[in-house]
């Protein structure tokens, strides 16, 4: 009985962190990091453009011996806005020791997209088809919320996925001190 109630608190607070795509959220589910079926899984690559248009590929960053963030957010996500603190200061104290980020945007404005970039302070690579929830590298990873984010480590194997708060950075402090 306790471990049903401590799992239904779990899945509530995943779910109250989460903002669901407006055309499903039906489908949408909250998933413990250690229950996503990608965790344990070599990372699928993706692609898509930055600001300027230029294509980038995750396998230019990720499996190539840093821990990289895969983060799928959007500028109207609130919780995007509320974790991005965390995001960025794990990012500024473990950038030098190998870490880095990749961000896919989900917004379907470039104004609105690069006005979040800048106005949040996210200096690592960002990109976005402007696809919005049709963004192919979302489909991909099977994303129906955001914030998402996955966590590769340096052998390209998908560790952990939607650390949050603190939990990003503990994990980076134990793996990269």
């Amino acid at each position: 009985m306790r471990t049903s109630f401590i799992t239904m608190a779990l899945v509530l607070a995943c779910l109250s962190m989460v903002s669901v795509a407006p055309s499903s959220p039906a489908k949408t589910v909250a998933v413990a990091q250690d229950q996503n079926p990608l965790v344990g899984q070599r990372f699928l690559d993706v692609q898509s453009k930055d600001a300027n248009g230029k294509t980038h590929k995750l396998s230019q960053y990720a499996g190539k011996g840093k821990w990289v963030l895969l983060d799928f957010w959007a500028s109207w996500c609130g919780p995007c806005q509320e974790e991005m603190p965390n995001v960025i200061d794990a990012y500024n104290k473990f950038h030098g020791k190998g870490f880095e980020i990749v961000g896919i945007s989900l917004d379907e404005d470039k104004d609105e997209w690069l006005g979040a970039v800048e106005g949040w302070g996210m200096p690592w690579i960002q990109l976005s088809d402007l696809n919005g929830w049709k963004c192919k590298a979302a489909q991909k990873y099977g994303i129906d919320g955001v914030p998402t984010s996955f966590l590769i480590g340096p052998d390209g194997v998908i560790e952990a996925c939607d650390l949050r708060g603190d939990e990003l950075s503990e994990f980076l402090s134990s793996v990269l001190n």
